[in-house]
């Protein structure tokens, strides 16, 4: 069976899917570059791949297994700026990672389609399913800068002061306080700390199927927020105690605050 292929119009196909491969890596990593060097890099790849039907005839999955390990590499070289072969190594199989991601949804939604489907089309699905997943990315990513690590200093009933480590999720939606003190509250899973002393507060919450119940709380004489700009530090921290799991996955065991991240507090 032979098979007509335009090389012009091939081109302009790869062209666009390796830059789109290239730019989901870079979100992936979190690489450095610039686009004029992703755009380098994918008209070379495009190149390279045009370059697969002028070899010698040879086996089609030899010949496919050669484009993509040399221009993969040729790539990775040209549109990151990479510091030793162990960063290397790693962006080059992400890149062929994201490369069979997007060609196998690609190639297999088209596979689905009856009938010869119009080269605009390919490019507009190649786009759309790129977009699909840049928007997962920053959607992970979002939800990843909301988690904190976060050290507790509580002093336990023998007045000794302890430190607990806990990761904790930025509430900006958390307006909770306290209505004696009027302190802003922060919430932690209980069980998670043994050091607690006696408890004052009592801070009302409301859950779907639970409208009306209340939370221990205790203050506390502080904690230190890890974020990637610097610590912030915040001494007489009021902390409730949820009675069950606040994270069904267990990704984190406290709900901050996000008064406590105040710049004034720093």
């Amino acid at each position: 069976m032979k098979y007509e292929v335009y090389l012009d119009t091939f081109f302009i196909t790869q062209l666009i899917m390796d830059y789109c491969v290239l730019r989901l890596t870079v979100k992936t990593m979190k690489l450095r570059t610039s686009r004029l060097r992703l755009v380098f890099a994918a008209f070379t790849g495009a190149l390279g791949s045009c370059m697969m039907f002028f070899l010698p005839n040879i086996n089609l999955h030899v010949k496919f297994g050669i484009i993509t390990v040399i221009i993969g590499m040729l790539m990775s070289w040209i549109a990151f700026r990479i510091r030793g072969i162990k960063q290397y190594i790693s962006v080059f199989f992400m890149l062929i990672a994201m490369t069979f991601l997007l060609g196998g949804v690609t190639g297999w939604i088209i596979s689905r389609i009856k009938g010869e489907v119009p080269f605009c089309f390919r490019l507009i699905l190649i786009l759309f399913i790129y977009g699909l997943f840049l928007w997962c990315i920053k959607l992970y990513r979002r939800q990843e800068s909301l988690l904190l690590p976060v050290t507790l200093s509580i002093q336990d009933e023998e007045g000794s002061l302890a430190k607990v480590s806990v990761v904790a999720l930025t509430d900006t939606g958390n307006r909770l306080r306290e209505s004696e003190t009027g302190m802003a509250v922060c919430i932690l899973e209980k069980g998670v700390c043994d050091h607690l002393s006696k408890v004052d507060y009592t801070v009302p919450y409301h859950t779907l199927g639970n409208e009306d119940d209340q939370m221990y709380a205790q203050r506390i004489e502080g904690m230190t927020i890890h974020t990637k700009e610097g610590d912030v530090s915040v001494k007489d921290v009021m902390l409730a105690f949820y009675p069950g799991q606040i994270s069904k996955r267990g990704a984190y065991h406290m709900i901050l605050h996000p008064e406590y991240l105040k710049e004034e507090q720093r």
